[in-house]
């Protein structure tokens, strides 16, 4: 009917009209039809079948639209070593962290444009060099407005631990640049710092040097850990050619070993082609360009226990409560063996050494006793640098501690390049970083 506003109005119903009208119960229907009322049925219960079906289709959908970092941001990398590092970490064990390649030197005195016949492998204190770093962008988007820095810290087993006053960085350097993304050739670049490094005549020149690099959209963290940051690149190496000495840097390693903690040493064999070609590139020495050389002979070395890969485990060093112990890997073994604390079948074709594996030399050494460690190697009541120093001399037979004669101790007769890997283990048994000392002759 017509409403006072003009509009129709609708009317008043009963509840049958209202039915009738919304088709609950139609006139001249059989039955009626009930709505559902949206309620579970009390007897319902989940299929199992139904949910695993979901919960697959939801992980499948999850994996496949979640794109990873660096196809959508950008993904910046300073190498830990070569060849072969993606940013992955932590890398050590077993690949060592402070051999980066991407850090490089060339004197100051040379003023032209980067060259690898220019680089310098071992630094001198007293000199200056332009220092260089080379940064990466594995991501599919640019990185903009990109910081490299660089510092230098007393030599040692650096592992990123700013409270440490003995490792305290200093800071050489940095600089801004952009880099393109993963496909296009400005996706990497080597970049000089806006200042050189200075060594002060009263540092070693062995000193170790940490870069970083950081833009907005992919941060550095703000701690020089190589080990556990990508953004992070540490060289930790010093090349002795010839009569060179390595007795001060002997003693000065030696010297960081913390009281608990442990030192070892491995050859890392083939692994010091690749690194003194980043590193040395057609630098000439009386041996030749240093990136030519190459390594001995897995048969001409005449020292420690092979575990894989080329390499050997030479030595361990760490306190007893008769004093300073630096011990020859082979005697350990042979021992162990003998008294029946390594098993022999641990040592099968084709399963890892268990001395690639760090720390089990001091184990064995400890379950022989102190009372034996004499036995595997020379044990005293020195300082921990000379204890090293004089291990080192006692066990090789050496002389003297030139490049060229750790070098022909280890490999008689063979002109070669030998890597020597210083792998440091805090009192809590933490790695707690390494250095690197290359003997050529």
């Amino acid at each position: 009917m017509p409403g006072t506003n003009g509009h129709d109005e609708h009317p008043n119903l009963t509840e049958d009209e209202d039915k009738a009208q919304r088709g609950d119960n139609p006139p001249d229907s059989f039955g009626t039809t009930k709505r559902p009322s949206g309620d579970l049925d009390p007897n319902w219960k989940p299929s199992d079948r139904v949910r695993g079906e979901a919960e697959e289709f939801i992980k499948a959908v999850g994996r496949e639209h979640r794109p990873r970092r660096e196809d959508v941001l950008p993904y910046l990398l300073i190498r830990a070593y070569s060849p072969g590092d993606r940013g992955a970490r932590p890398t050590w064990p077993p690949k060592p962290c402070w051999e980066s390649p991407d850090i490089l030197l060339i004197d100051a005195a040379y003023t032209g444009p980067f060259t690898p016949a220019r680089l310098v492998a071992s630094p001198t204190a007293g000199r200056r060099y332009r220092v260089f770093v080379r940064i990466w962008n594995l991501g599919l988007f640019p990185a903009i407005g990109v910081h490299v820095r660089a510092w230098f810290v007393n030599p040692g087993f650096f592992g990123g631990d700013p409270s440490n006053p003995a490792y305290a960085p200093q800071l050489i350097g940095g600089a801004m640049v952009h880099l393109e993304d993963r496909t296009r050739p400005g996706a990497t670049a080597l970049v000089e710092l806006d200042r050189t490094w200075d060594i002060p005549a009263t540092l070693t020149g062995h000193e170790c040097l940490m870069a970083s690099v950081s833009c907005p959209a992919d941060q550095w963290s703000g701690t020089l850990d190589a080990n556990h940051d990508r953004h992070v690149g540490q060289r930790n190496l010093t090349i002795l050619a010839g009569p060179a000495n390595a007795k001060d840097l002997l003693f000065g390693l030696g010297g960081m070993v913390a009281k608990g903690g442990t030192l070892e040493l491995i050859h890392g064999g083939p692994a010091v082609k690749p690194l003194l070609q980043a590193v040395g590139g057609r630098a000439k020495t009386e041996f030749g360009v240093l990136g030519s050389l190459g390594a001995p002979t897995a048969k001409s070395l005449r020292l420690g226990v092979p575990i894989g890969g080329g390499q050997q485990h030479l030595l361990t060093m760490f306190q007893t409560r008769k004093g300073w112990l630096v011990a020859d890997s082979a005697k350990v073994l042979a021992l162990g063996l003998e008294l029946g604390i390594i098993d022999k079948r641990a040592l099968m074709r084709g399963r890892a050494h268990p001395f690639a594996t760090p720390l089990t030399t001091r184990r064995v050494i400890e379950k022989l006793g102190v009372d034996h460690a004499e036995l595997v190697g020379v044990l005293t009541d020195l300082e921990p640098g000379q204890a090293l120093v004089e291990g080192v001399v006692m066990l090789w037979g050496l002389g003297d501690l030139g490049g060229v004669d750790l070098a022909q101790a280890l490999a008689p007769g063979k002109r070669a390049a030998h890597l020597l890997r210083f792998a440091h283990h805090d009192p809590e048994r933490r790695e707690s970083g390494g250095y690197t000392l290359i003997a050529v002759g």
